[in-house]
């Protein structure tokens, strides 16, 4: 089958067509077609096959190693369906039987950008399903392509797999809907990769970060009104409603930076992103918001371990911004930022002298000023003994660590004393280092594993 000429087709899916792995297998058949001489299949062949290779045992896939690179082209497409669906417009379509009745609901121009989605994702399908082997004869055993998840080594399916289960729909309008759900709840285009961002030194260009081990916010022990109170301003941002920004001030290791990860653990899959911009990016955050401004999806700036002096450049340009003035942040986005102190403009003793009484108020008020302009204001306090300790069982369990309470309070309190004081980061590493030692006494332990007969 020629799928050229479907693929040519494409519109809306135009980084789809443009796509160089599309344009190899679309070639391929185009050349089977017309009797090719083998040696130019073979070639595009192995061309494709080192293309996919670079992916083998890198995070999770979905379906086979083309569907999977497929399906993240999907969602790379930034066109109209696809900001749409991330806006919601197309959010309450249900497929099979009622499909045909969620079409009546859309307004003319919703319905026919839809039915125009559809019908070039039943023209991608032609390629999504490539089988090599119905080309050519060509197969040697390396056919990476058709590596699925099984491969050892490799993680099951990942957020992907929503558009794998779309392409796997019978009806291209069922596929449509349910590929407009994942625009909905994890955007399109480069925001789609990853729940959170950081700021490249490139200009308009953010860099996913990869969470190996997402922080979740169960896992956080004696924070927890300040967790819900994160969790409800987080929601009304999510319902798009005015929500306030956040500052996080308290002693070091004591949960802040992790409440706000655990915030994307917990609504990453429903539209919420993280960018996370350094105190010396702070002078780019108009191109921030140009960025992002207009998206159906929610925004968690991240400004992690905040202070400034004052002859600081971008500690004007981030007042002015968390002000409202010229350079205002889009409805769609909130500060959030940690610090170890309340007053993130450094004051100093000068600050508290003045000619007169006028003066002194004036250079106090200034330097506060930014600090209250957060709507919610946070402390987190190293825990006391009883809470670090609190902390350290609840970790341990999690962790799988077995020992006597009294040898694990001992022991916890000692790390301690040698490790800067009582924090939950400093729990999380006592945790960490005994739960290692025991999985090295546990192995060493173990029985040798006895040679079979024979061998």
């Amino acid at each position: 089958m020629n799928t050229k000429r479907y693929i040519d087709q494409l519109i809306l899916f135009d980084n789809f067509r443009r796509d160089e792995i599309a344009g190899l297998i679309t070639g391929v058949t185009q050349d089977a077609s017309n009797d090719v001489i083998e040696d130019a299949i073979v070639e595009s062949y192995y061309s494709i096959q080192r293309r996919l290779i670079k992916g083998v045992g890198h995070g999770s896939i979905t379906g086979t190693y083309l569907q999977n690179y497929f399906c993240s082209v999907l969602a790379a497409e930034e066109n109209a369906f696809a900001l749409m669906a991330e806006h919601g417009y197309f959010d309450g379509m249900k497929p099979g039987p009622e499909a045909k009745q969620s079409l009546k609901q859309l307004t003319p121009t919703q319905n026919a950008l839809f039915l125009h989605a559809s019908k070039e994702l039943k023209l991608i399908r032609t390629i999504y399903d490539f089988n090599y082997e119905k080309v050519t004869g060509v197969v040697d055993g390396r056919n990476v392509a058709a590596f699925g998840a099984l491969v050892d080594g490799v993680k099951g399916p990942g957020h992907l797999e929503a558009i794998h289960l779309a392409m796997r729909k019978k009806d291209c309008v069922d596929t449509a809907i349910g590929l407009a759900q994942f625009y909905r709840n994890y955007g399109c285009g480069v925001f789609s990769s990853s729940p959170a961002f950081e700021l490249t030194d490139e200009k308009g260009v953010f860099a996913p970060v990869r969470m190996a081990s997402p922080v979740l916010l169960e896992d956080l022990v004696g924070v927890d009104l300040q967790t819900q109170r994160l969790v409800k301003n987080t929601e009304i941002l999510l319902a798009g409603l005015p929500a306030n920004n956040v500052l996080l001030y308290g002693d070091s290791g004591t949960g802040k930076s992790s409440s706000v990860k655990g915030l994307i653990a917990r609504y990453g899959a429903k539209g919420l992103k993280m960018i996370s911009i350094r105190k010396e990016q702070l002078e780019r955050l108009p191109e921030v918001m140009h960025a992002i401004e207009g998206r159906g999806m929610k925004f968690i700036l991240f400004i992690d371990d905040i202070s400034f002096e004052e002859s600081e450049s971008g500690y004007k340009i981030f007042k002015s911004m968390i002000e409202g003035s010229l350079f205002a942040k889009p409805e769609n986005a909130i500060f959030m930022a940690t610090s170890n102190r309340k007053n993130i403009v450094k004051e100093v003793w000068s600050d508290r002298q003045g000619s007169d009484d006028v003066r002194l108020r004036d250079n106090i008020q200034e330097k506060r000023s930014l600090s209250e302009r957060f709507g919610i204001t946070l402390i987190y306090g190293a825990p006391d003994k009883q809470g670090y300790l609190d902390i350290v069982r609840s970790l341990a369990a999690k962790a799988g660590l077995t020992m006597p309470d009294d040898e694990l309070t001992e022991a916890a309190l000692q790390w301690e004393i040698r490790h800067g004081g009582r924090s939950g980061r400093v729990a999380r590493q006592f945790v960490d280092y005994m739960a290692g030692i025991a999985r090295i006494e546990s192995a060493a332990q173990a029985p040798a594993a006895q040679p079979e007969e024979g061998d």
